[in-house]
């Protein structure tokens, strides 16, 4: 769309509006108030809302249309397109507690809207009116603690006026909004609708939307199986052979009830393990015994060194797979 002097304009981030009185470059434009001064502003903050047809001169060209509540008429689109409403959450960079919110309709489509407070069953509407296509429309400024916690109900009605289109049903959502969201940086992501970061929340998914959703949704089940898998796997002992034992000497491995034991005695109680499997192999030459103690204080692993060191110096021992076992345990060979 291309903006011209005289057509009519309003500021998407201000109240009011007016008639462009000079056009200045590619980006500046003076807006002639109703009350008779020059606002100078820039294109992407102001939205036209009526055209001048009878002059095609000192013309630049935006991307932003008619905002809500507009009473001009509004050239459609000959794509239908898909439906996408969005909700977004801008920093206020003047008050660091507060934010700014949007609502975006980017589609083909116009949308009544309601937006209201949900209290149990009844719905106290903050927020109503119509959303015309492709409208970024500032809503309101809020206080982060005061919509902490806060479940919003809202209803969407899409239509178009002058063109066909699919019968779309009325949509009835909820969702919460939760502060602490709000205040990390990492909510904030670049996004297509403003220069700055911004919170983002889809009232109505398109079709990439929920292609996304759904891969994710996968992804997860995917990744719960794998986990589970591998837990299933590590918990499976693995089997003797030949040529290794995998001894394990945490005490709920070894005991169903420790109710009653102090430390000393546990810790005395997985020795006496170790050297019952030392001495049982202690014939069976080349054998390798991994002994699973744990990382914990490393009060375990000290006493079977000091009895490797001590007792069992005839044996080779080092820190077993750390891949499989990471610090937590220590292979012998006999």
């Amino acid at each position: 769309m291309k903006i011209k002097v005289g057509d009519k304009v309003r500021f998407l981030n201000e109240v009011g509006g007016g008639t462009i009185s000079r056009v200045e470059g590619s980006n500046l434009i003076y807006v002639l108030d109703e009350d008779g001064f020059e606002v100078p502003t820039t294109i992407s903050e102001v939205v036209v809302v009526g055209k001048r047809v009878d002059e095609e001169d000192n013309s630049i060209t935006t991307s932003d249309t008619v905002p809500a509540h507009s009473a001009f008429n509004y050239e459609e689109s000959d794509e239908e397109g898909e439906p996408k409403l969005l909700l977004a959450f801008a920093r206020d960079t003047e008050l660091s507690g507060n934010v700014k919110v949007y609502l975006i309709n980017d589609s083909n489509f116009f949308i009544f809207y309601t937006i209201g407070k949900l209290d149990k069953s009844k719905v106290n509407n903050a927020y109503h009116g119509l959303l015309e296509p492709n409208t970024k429309f500032h809503l309101d400024t809020l206080a982060i603690n005061m919509v902490d916690g806060v479940e919003y109900a809202t209803q969407f009605l899409l239509y178009r006026q002058t063109k066909e289109y699919l019968l779309h049903p009325p949509v009835a959502e909820s969702f919460k909004l939760a502060g602490a969201k709000l205040l990390k940086d990492a909510s904030y992501i670049t996004n297509d609708y403003f220069e700055e970061k911004a919170v983002l929340i889809y009232l109505l998914k398109g079709a990439f939307e929920k292609k996304l959703e759904e891969l994710s949704d996968l992804d997860m089940k995917t990744a719960l199986i794998e986990k589970y898998q591998k837990q299933t796997e590590k918990k499976q002992p693995k089997k003797d052979d030949k040529d290794m034992l995998e001894v394990d000497l945490h005490i709920h491995e070894l005991l169903d009830d420790t109710r009653g034991m102090a430390n000393k005695e546990m810790l005395e109680y997985q020795l006496s393990k170790f050297h019952e499997i030392m001495e049982a192999n202690k014939n069976n030459k080349n054998k390798k015994i991994v002994f699973i103690h744990g990382k914990g204080n490393g009060v375990l692993k000290s006493e079977i060194i000091k009895a490797l060191k001590k007792k069992y110096t005839w044996h080779n021992y080092q820190d077993a797979s750390f891949k499989e076992y990471g610090f937590g345990a220590t292979m012998v060979t006999i």
